[in-house]
């Protein structure tokens, strides 16, 4: 079970948006009887989707589009059977955004379910419930009426300059931290049967924790890797979205994975492994997993000028 959880993809880089003809499983590809989904299907299911999570999409030739400036591409990356009578799938989804990401931000949708379509929906609504919500937030919400917790990261010289977090909901398993976390996000619970697990996903903190919880709260997974992220803010000048996952299985085996817009990022998955071997025993499979949105660089606000005449010297 824990191994199944990591991704497997030799290519670190996500590919281009799909193509109907792109998205097609080779034949064979597809398990438990069910029919290969080509790229139309795919973009049919995901607005199928996203409209049961209240989102109004606009189906396009090869896209979606969302809010009026999120064009959504998806492609399927594989289907496998999954013993005894199950299938799981992986799928790619890109975003863009004219103005602040036109090259796009691409993330990978792991999922389980009985059939290709049910295993699809699973990955997709996860999908919709916590990376999308870190980029909507970050794209078309004021930063007063977000829900997402926020950071302004003020980097020193020679960098000076402001660059600001949107800390997406996270999903998450298990452990003694499930109680510390913030409860305002979407419980559901309909995939338990396929072992999806990332049906419990919050958005912000709980103040009533059990007192056996560990601290936890919608910036833990950053903060505690920001060490490897601080370059990239210094230097790059790049809207990033990065993939966040920290996992640790009964027997204490612990692995983590991270992305920067949809590439490895070795050193932040290094840093989240650190933090996992810190949580307490749990006697149990525990992961978190989010979503993080950074924007541009801002230049820093220039101090006030000293104005000598209005001293009042006599």
């Amino acid at each position: 079970m824990f191994k199944r959880l990591r991704r497997r993809s030799a290519d670190k880089r996500p590919p281009a948006p799909a193509t109907p003809e792109a998205a097609a499983p080779a034949d064979g590809a597809s398990a438990a009887g069910a029919p290969p989904i080509d790229g139309s299907g795919l973009r049919a299911l995901l607005a199928q989707v996203l409209e049961e999570a209240g989102r109004t999409p606009v189906l396009h030739a090869d896209h979606l589009l969302l809010d009026g400036e999120l064009q959504v591409f998806v492609e399927l990356i594989e289907v496998a059977e999954l013993p005894p009578d199950g299938v799981r799938t992986a799928t790619v989804i890109q975003v863009r955004h004219r103005r602040l990401f036109p090259d796009g931000l691409a993330e990978f949708q792991h999922a389980a379910g009985k059939d290709v379509a049910q295993s699809l929906a699973s990955g997709f609504a996860t999908w919709a419930r916590t990376d999308l919500v870190a980029l909507s937030e970050a794209v078309s919400v004021a930063r007063e009426d977000r829900r997402c917790m926020t950071m302004r990261l003020e980097l020193p010289p020679p960098a000076a300059h402001l660059r600001e977090v949107v800390l997406g909901p996270v999903a998450r398993l298990g452990g003694a931290a499930q109680a510390e976390v913030c409860d305002a996000g979407d419980d559901s619970e309909e995939d338990d049967e396929e072992e999806d697990f990332d049906d419990n996903v919050d958005d912000g903190a709980d103040a009533d924790a059990d007192e056996q919880a560990h601290a936890f709260c919608p910036c833990c997974l950053f903060t505690q890797s920001l060490e490897a992220f601080l370059p990239l803010l210094e230097g790059d000048t790049r809207m990033l979205g990065i993939r966040l996952f920290a996992t640790r299985d009964a027997a204490g085996e612990i692995a983590a994975d991270c992305r920067i817009n949809g590439v490895d990022f070795p050193e932040g998955a290094a840093c989240l492994r650190r933090y996992a071997a810190t949580w307490p025993a749990y006697a149990g499979l525990e992961f978190r997993k989010q979503y993080v949105v950074v924007f541009p660089p801002e230049p820093l606000a220039a101090p006030p000028a000293h104005n000598l005449a209005s001293e009042g010297h006599a």
